[in-house]
């Protein structure tokens, strides 16, 4: 819930066209996500992937990343930086 509060403001960072998860996107992917932690997927309309199968390679693919939540075409995805203290602190639950 912390996690879809801060992401609220937030516009799609990246988006998934008809090329689907490419090896160029996930590099693209983990650079961004060390820079921004949080962020927002689209998938286009022309894209032949379908939510689940993107948010299962990104968990697979990327180390350390988080599923936080998907709404219709956008997935929203989070892992804390590995170069500079979080921006996001997790509350304790």
């Amino acid at each position: 819930q912390f996690l879809k509060a801060q992401a609220h403001h937030l516009k799609p960072t990246l988006y998934i066209g008809k090329a689907g998860v490419t090896e160029a996107l996930l590099q693209e992917l983990d650079q961004t996500l060390d820079a921004l932690e949080l962020l927002k997927i689209k998938l286009n309309q022309n894209t032949f992937e379908d939510e689940a199968s993107v948010v299962d390679v990104l968990v697979r693919r990327l180390e350390g990343v988080e599923h936080v939540w998907t709404i219709g075409h956008t997935i929203l995805i989070f892992r804390p930086s590995r170069t500079h203290p979080t921006r996001y602190p997790l509350p304790d639950r």
